[in-house]
């Protein structure tokens, strides 16, 4: 059996291109949060929707790569057990970042979605559904883009600062 330190380098390229992939397809729907302050159009604010909605599993794709292909990058460069704790660190605000920005994303969009008359689970749009412009004005409003978008963003650069450091 091949030891799993000899594939080290190849499992660090699928680390870095799956976070290159999760980036890409998560900046789709980190766009759509800035854009949708701005906009009151139905009809746009319902393509936005749509183009973050379509953009999560190429997100998904990439974040499992990143996930798993760090995990066992932790495990072929002997980091988990080699006493320094910035792998551990890593992961845990992973879980973090991850744990805070799924449902404060998602809860959002799916409000003004539901404002819209789009079903949040399947994207499909109901044409008979009034658009009340009080409730998707209250929809747009109730969020936080820019606290979302500054939690990925530290979140990211510190998890780099890590992987890069290897401070502890």
């Amino acid at each position: 059996m091949p030891d799993l330190a000899q594939f080290h380098g190849l499992i660090v390229v699928v680390h870095v291109l799956g976070v290159l992939l999760f980036a890409l397809a998560h900046g789709v729907s980190a766009a759509v949060l800035l854009r949708i302050r701005t906009e009151r159009d139905a009809g746009a604010l319902r393509t936005l929707l749509d183009l973050s909605r379509r953009s999560v599993n190429a997100m998904s794709v990439g974040f499992l790569l990143w996930f798993l292909s760090g995990i066992l990058a932790g495990f072929s460069g002997n980091w988990w057990t080699s006493g320094r704790l910035w792998i551990w660190v890593s992961l845990v605000i992973a879980i973090v970042i991850t744990a805070l920005m799924t449902p404060m994303g998602r809860f959002y969009l799916d409000r003004i979605r539901r404002a819209l008359g789009v079903d949040p689970k399947s994207g499909a749009y109901d044409p008979t559904a009034q658009v009340d412009s009080v409730a998707l004005q209250a929809a747009i409003a109730s969020g936080q883009p820019a606290l979302l978008a500054s939690i990925g963003i530290v979140g990211l650069l510190v998890i780099a600062w890590l992987m890069v450091a290897k401070p502890f």
